[in-house]
């Protein structure tokens, strides 16, 4: 299974990093990073992780995945898909208090 994630999603990440950084410093920025390289790789390992959920409501087939884990808090969630080919596809990197669908109503 390959990763491919949209160009939207990369500019979430970049974003959240950025944002992390300049309130927290970069330490907390590369514990951020670090979560979200984990999220994605507990993604790879099984797409339909039972901490993941179903968003048919936004689109069938999509889901989500939020990068918290074990008492290391974080505030964004993976939007993703598998693909026909088999690839999980990234579509987005969202903060929790967004609207899901407002922000993937063109999904890239």
């Amino acid at each position: 299974m390959r990763l491919v994630i949209s160009a939207s999603a990369r500019r979430d990440i970049a974003s959240a990093l950025v944002w992390s950084e300049r309130h927290w410093g970069p330490t907390q920025r590369d514990r951020y990073r670090t979560l979200i390289a984990e999220a994605l790789d507990t993604l790879l390992q099984d797409p339909q992780h039972p901490l993941s959920r179903a968003r048919d409501e936004i689109r069938p087939g999509m889901r989500s995945l939020h990068i918290a884990r074990r008492g290391r808090q974080a505030r964004h969630f993976i939007v993703y898909r598998l693909t026909p080919e088999g690839d999980l596809q990234v579509i987005r990197l969202l903060h929790d208090a967004m609207e899901p669908s407002r922000a993937l109503s063109n999904p890239r």
